[in-house]
């Protein structure tokens, strides 16, 4: 089964910034395999499907990741 990377490669900034906002590939949700739910019961004791609480029954994540840059200070 063949499987897709995401890798990030960090190089500081070129220009005047101090925070970069980086925005990846969907990717199924491993929390509930994709189905975006999971089975649970009500309070009369009947199944019912419940939202997974990660992807909200999407099925699908997206990362986000924000970087935030800083000077090192030398003693």
């Amino acid at each position: 089964m063949s499987k897709t990377k995401q890798i990030l490669e960090l190089s500081s900034p070129s220009i005047k910034t101090l925070r970069e906002h980086v925005v990846g590939m969907v990717q199924r949700c491993h929390y509930c395999c994709g189905s975006g739910w999971f089975w649970g019961t009500d309070e009369f004791g009947e199944s019912e499907k419940l939202p997974c609480p990660l992807c909200g029954g999407a099925g699908q994540l997206r990362p986000e990741v924000t970087i935030e840059w800083k000077g090192v200070n030398h003693v």
